[in-house]
């Protein structure tokens, strides 16, 4: 189908707990933009995919879903010189989202899949699995728990994005470069959006820290915020067990080698 919008969209993905939310606001920060966090019932108007789970593909999106959703993001942004939305779920989405805005520009942020695991524990290491759904997730619910079913849906969402990801043109960003030098990822960012740094985007990245002490936490996150670690980088080695440590590095190595993670 012709892509008959003529509005600018970035699309911001990644596995949930990854950084998407501050990336997102980073990225808001700009006055040039129009952002919106999680447009859920836009983009599930394509319905649930392999087992309930968030997996679309191209076939999802109909001539009639493509109209409604490039419909909605030409109402949404029209102020702005671009349109600007973050959804984890998207990573498990990539050609439905690209059948609908094939000029799309796709921002993938990825974090340390051990960190990641704990951060999803209140999310989908419960009772309850409420964050990004692969095509596994009703196995991995009945066959693990805690860090690990968290650990191991990282695992299939990273390999299912990467392979969607694998020959189309995006950006992609760890989330300890934004934490470590926030400005110098915003300055990358940009550049790539085709958009100029503006000052307020200086003086956000400012507010970003390694250090959860700081008064800064992502719009909506407090939901899923645990206060058992001091650092967001690296959080893992304090709030994994000596053989959660074991059993999660294991399972996650050639994934962790693959993003430039160190092995321990």
């Amino acid at each position: 189908m012709k892509n008959d919008t003529l509005m600018k969209v970035t699309l911001v993905v990644g596995c949930a707990r990854s950084g998407t939310s501050i990336l997102g606001e980073l990225i808001a920060s700009h006055p040039e933009v129009i952002y919106v966090f999680e447009a859920v019932t836009v983009w599930e108007r394509g319905g649930m995919g392999e087992n309930e789970s968030h997996r679309l593909t191209a076939a999802h999106a109909t001539p009639d879903i493509t109209r409604q959703i490039r419909g909605w993001a030409e109402t949404t942004g029209r102020e702005a010189l671009m349109l600007v939305e973050k959804s984890p779920r998207n990573i498990l989405r990539v050609p439905y989202v690209l059948e609908i805005f094939p000029d799309a520009k796709i921002i993938h942020i990825v974090r340390d899949g051990r960190d990641v695991a704990c951060s999803m524990v209140p999310g989908c290491g419960r009772d309850e699995w409420s964050h990004l759904r692969p095509p596994s997730w009703k196995t991995f619910f009945d066959r693990y728990s805690g860090p690990t079913r968290c650990a191991i849906a990282w695992k299939e969402i990273m390999e299912i994005g990467l392979e969607d990801l694998a020959n189309v043109s995006h950006l992609q960003i760890r989330y300890e470069d934004m934490i470590a030098s926030p400005e110098s990822v915003a300055q990358e960012i940009f550049d790539y959006m085709g958009l100029d740094m503006r000052s307020t985007v200086g003086d956000f990245c400012r507010r970003i820290s390694n250090d959860t002490a700081s008064p800064y936490h992502a719009s909506y996150q407090d939901h899923w915020y645990r206060n058992d670690h001091e650092v967001r980088i690296g959080r893992w080695r304090k709030n994994l067990s000596a053989s959660e440590k074991r059993e999660i590095n294991t399972l996650l190595a050639p994934l962790l080698d693959h993003f430039g993670y160190p092995v321990e």
